[in-house]
């Protein structure tokens, strides 16, 4: 089996898929870019709108509800590298993970919502999911999403 096949595998096993509706960009930019070796993923989210946790952690959103958007999220990651990647077989490994939480003044979980995230990514892509993690409380995101994802990744050329 393919490592894209066994990550569709351990998807299905979580009762999860690839999205095929990836939010697009909010803006004008590329949602990824290859790099002679090295990817980035531009602003991954859980989606726009009222199913997609829209809000901030600590006041229109809990923990559980951060957490839940993070991994909605990483799962819409996964899929911008299966889209970026034409599979997953070429991807080396998850570098390094920002994320953006939108939060008030007096929240100071963001750690913990974005386990949600490396939990997720983690799990489903073994070894090659593992990444450092840098978290960024910010007052509110565009679109009013409440978590955003950039990640570098490495690849190999075809």
């Amino acid at each position: 089996m393919n490592f894209t096949d066994s990550v569709m595998a351990r998807l299905s096993a979580r009762g999860l898929i690839l999205p095929n509706d990836l939010p697009k960009p909010a803006g004008a930019y590329d949602p990824y870019r290859l790099w002679q070796g090295t990817g980035y993923l531009a602003a991954q989210v859980p989606g726009y709108g009222p199913d997609n946790f829209p809000g901030r952690l600590g006041a229109e959103l809990t923990i559980a509800e951060g957490r839940a958007a993070a991994a909605r999220a990483a799962l819409n990651a996964i899929g911008r590298l299966h889209q970026a990647l034409s599979g997953l077989d070429r991807l080396e490994g998850l570098l390094h993970v920002a994320g953006h939480v939108a939060s008030m003044d007096d929240f100071w979980e963001q750690p913990e919502v974005l386990d949600g995230a490396s939990e997720l990514l983690a799990d489903v892509l073994g070894d090659r999911g593992r990444h450092s993690r840098t978290a960024f409380p910010v007052p509110r995101l565009p679109k009013n999403v409440s978590i955003e994802l950039e990640i570098t990744f490495a690849y190999h050329e075809a």
